[in-house]
């Protein structure tokens, strides 16, 4: 592992962008208790957890913790499946001491339906385990809102043959668009937005880890199987390809210029 200039380690031996900080497994002193300067919240880029006994007080219950910071709130309705964790000074009322450095209160949220919604808060200021205590609800999390986003687009992906073979108006405007020649459905993460802004082009190719994917219309990804519905979403197909749970918008690049689709959404937020 390598050291950054945050204070923390940087993963070595796992396929993450080079600004990504690993929580898990991490000597104590590395663990941060509180953000860096501007820093609004970390995303988390990849978690696995263990079998052990759920007593993440005493035992390890993560054997990978990794995220990257963000230095703003960004837009929920463009970072729809993102999972991020804030530490705080801890709550300062007694019993509660809100100048101990050594601890911390943690939030995790998730952006969900557009909005930043609260999923855990752990406010009995924990120590540098903290990323053994919220790892569990942060892959919760992270698994529920990608397998709903992989559900929603393969249901994308099939509606528009399907409203093609029927009459119009059979199936409903919301289900199969407007009409039989109406666009293929847009899958529920920001890649359709991508496209729309010219940021990203159907039929090219994201790259990570030596794997390739095709974007597609709609905002979908083909994985390059055979199947003509072979397609995923952005994380859960960079999930199944990692074997543990990730965050794929800060792993895919634009294979033409190796831009990450990260950066490409943040650039869609500031227009």
């Amino acid at each position: 592992m390598a050291s950054n200039n945050l204070g923390t380690t940087s993963p070595t031996n796992h396929p993450f962008p080079p600004e990504t900080v690993l929580l898990v497994p991490a000597p104590p002193p590395a663990v941060p208790l509180r953000p860096p300067a501007g820093a609004w919240g970390l995303v988390v880029v990849a978690v696995r957890t263990t079998d052990a006994a759920p007593d993440p007080a005493r035992t390890d219950t993560a054997d990978l913790l990794a995220g990257v910071w963000l230095p703003t709130r960004p837009p929920a309705h463009l970072h729809t499946g993102d999972v991020v964790v804030r530490l705080q000074p801890p709550y300062a009322s007694p019993p509660h001491n809100g100048d101990d450095p050594a601890r911390a209160d943690v939030v995790v949220l998730a952006a969900d339906e557009g909005e930043w919604r609260t999923i855990r808060t752990w406010t009995r200021s924990i120590g540098a385990r903290w990323p053994h205590e919220a790892a569990p609800s942060v892959l919760w999390q992270m698994r529920h809102l990608a397998d709903a986003a992989f559900n929603a687009a393969q249901w994308a992906t099939l509606a528009g043959p399907i409203a093609a073979a029927l009459p119009p108006g059979v199936l409903s405007a919301r289900l199969a668009g407007e009409s039989a020649a109406s666009p293929a459905p847009r899958a529920p993460d920001a890649l359709a937005e991508l496209i729309e802004a010219g940021l990203v082009e159907v039929g090219e190719q994201l790259v990570w880890n030596g794997h390739t994917a095709t974007v597609r219309e709609g905002g979908v990804l083909h994985d390059g199987g055979p199947h003509e519905f072979a397609v995923s979403t952005v994380t859960a197909l960079a999930t199944s390809l990692a074997g543990y749970t990730v965050n794929g918008w800060h792993l895919w690049r634009r294979a033409r210029d190796d831009r990450p689709l990260s950066e490409l959404r943040t650039a869609l937020a500031t227009r």
